[in-house]
């Protein structure tokens, strides 16, 4: 081709723009928009996308949820001959075993599979008949990288990486170390479009109510909540922070570990992220279950500077498989 394809990304977050409109998040954007990014592409929510709007691509990149796959369908069997149609697994894939006829259907009909965790591609290709790599999504290390805090100005403090209603295994873990820990939560939003549902679902529209959930859950003193922020305002004070723990369950891209790498910040995580061994291997444990070793590599890590110089040193070369550039390159060799 003698120019680059013009490329569109469907996803479940609301808008749709341009890569040129949002340049300044390109720098520390980790989630699927990097593939907007990394193509110089449009963005659009995928539910409230029409055939007609997908007219002039000759790339459609399509996060795949479960809940829209009857949408997606529609605007797959819509597009213009000659368009290639890109599936790309979200989330969990364990998520993907229950038999499902039309999340088969969409599969089939792709020109390829991204598939976004290396343990889960054998699976896919015999899931589906279509084309399947495991190309995952573009990462902006050097960006993040610029984020970091050196080691002697972090704060002798534990960031619980996941959500705290989403599991409390990461807490089980240090609660009895002595050091201090802290995680985040969502304010609940109250929106005209979501009182009804919030109100439904929760019984209440308070913005504090998740705050409220978790700090009656744990019932713990020693954990302080924080609220969610920016991207970059999410690295810069989470990369001071001394050690990390994500006791990931979850077979899907893992973006806490690549993001702890990027801030040379150590993580303990699961063999399942799967980047776990390439950055962190004396820091990835078996299973989400091991949470005495887990433990006392926080406590060595806390004890042995030597060790957490070992860990924590990252070249940012170890992400070069994964700048926007080569990540563009791959998907559209994979393509054409």
């Amino acid at each position: 081709m003698t120019s680059d394809p013009r490329l569109v990304l469907l996803g479940g977050n609301k808008g749709f723009w341009h890569a040129n409109d949002r340049l300044a998040e390109s720098a520390t954007m980790t989630g699927i928009e990097s593939w907007a990014f990394a193509c110089n592409g449009d963005y659009r929510q995928a539910i409230r996308c029409k055939k007609e709007d997908l007219a002039n691509y000759d790339i459609i990149i399509a996060s795949y949820n479960h809940s829209d796959t009857d949408k997606l369908i529609r605007l797959q069997e819509g597009r213009r001959k000659g368009c290639k149609w890109v599936t790309m697994i979200e989330a969990d894939a364990l998520t993907y075993i229950k038999p499902q006829q039309f999340m088969r259907e969409l599969l089939d009909n792709s020109d390829l599979i991204i598939c976004i965790n290396r343990h889960t591609e054998s699976f896919f290709k015999k899931f589906t008949t279509a084309k399947v790599v495991n190309l995952g999504l573009p990462y902006p290390a050097e960006g993040i990288r610029a984020l970091s805090t050196p080691v002697k100005e972090r704060r002798k403090e534990i960031f619980l990486a996941p959500m705290l209603l989403t599991r409390w295994t990461e807490y089980f873990c240090v609660r009895d170390l002595g050091v201090p820990f802290y995680g985040y939560e969502k304010r609940l939003s109250r929106t005209r479009k979501t009182i009804i549902k919030n109100l439904r679902k929760h019984g209440t529209v308070d913005p504090q109510f998740f705050f409220r959930e978790a700090r009656s859950l744990y019932n713990e003193p020693q954990l302080r909540i924080e609220r969610e922020t920016s991207l970059p305002n999410f690295f810069r004070y989470n990369g001071a922070a001394s050690v990390w723990l994500n006791l990931d369950q979850r077979y899907t891209w893992a973006r806490y570990v690549l993001d702890a790498a990027a801030l040379q910040v150590p993580i303990i995580t699961t063999h399942s992220t799967g980047h776990g061994e390439d950055f962190f291997p004396l820091t990835t444990i078996a299973n989400e279950f091991e949470i005495d070793k887990a433990a006392e590599l926080v406590k060595k890590l806390f004890s042995d500077a030597d060790f957490y110089r070992e860990v924590s040193t990252i070249p940012i070369n170890k992400f070069d498989h994964l700048r926007p550039e080569v990540k563009k390159k791959e998907l559209f060799d994979s393509l054409y």
